[in-house]
């Protein structure tokens, strides 16, 4: 009897309040549950790195976190840490980004990866990059390891030269500057390029 007072007196304090206060008291519900969420992104985030060390056989320190800026890019400043930096995405995924290390002697090569997770129905599903899992229930399959690992063996598996990518700029001349044009766009190029020549016969 005393629960059911108690919510016939919150039903009459929710219809009594103010259209602020009932909007003030959903927005409050929500901000703790989204902090709640990002706290099981943050132990899924830390479980994963775990796990994907112990399958590459590395070192703690062979894979660490990044911080992403609101476009999701890298943020090279401020280096890397043991514990996810959390971005939330404009998709539905909250994003972090992951750095592995492959030194061997004086060399050392990274390689960067911004990983998204998003939990629907108790089920998780991940983006590493390009690459989409199915829903996961608690560990991450060694299969899905196995697929990004796969990408990277066969990006360094391939010519420098080869490889093209959203950085990639090809050289062409305008009113006598060389200037760089992304490959995405080579119209512009040949475009820059016939008006130079056009200016020279002039």
């Amino acid at each position: 009897m005393p629960m059911r007072n108690a919510s016939i007196n919150d039903n009459k304090m929710s219809q009594n309040a103010s259209p602020f206060e009932n909007l003030r008291t959903r927005a409050i519900a929500w901000c703790k549950d989204f902090e709640q969420y990002k706290e099981e992104v943050r132990m899924f985030a830390e479980r994963l790195r775990v796990e994907y060390i112990s399958y590459l056989g590395a070192r703690s320190t062979d894979v660490e976190f990044h911080k992403l800026d609101e476009r999701l890019e890298r943020l090279d400043a401020e280096g890397t840490t043991l514990s996810p930096r959390l971005q939330v995405g404009d998709d539905g995924f909250v994003y972090f980004g992951l750095t592995l290390f492959l030194r061997e002697g004086s060399h050392c090569l990274e390689e960067h990866v911004r990983v998204g997770v998003q939990r629907v129905q108790g089920k998780w599903r991940m983006r590493w990059n390009q690459i989409e899992s199915g829903n996961i229930s608690d560990k991450t399959p060694q299969t899905f390891f196995e697929k990004v690992t796969a990408a990277m063996l066969e990006k360094f598996s391939t010519p420098f030269y080869k490889i093209r990518g959203q950085l990639g700029f090809i050289p062409t001349f305008s009113n006598d500057h060389l200037v760089l044009v992304p490959t995405s766009d080579p119209l512009v190029a040949s475009e820059d390029q016939n008006a130079a020549g056009g200016g020279s016969a002039a």
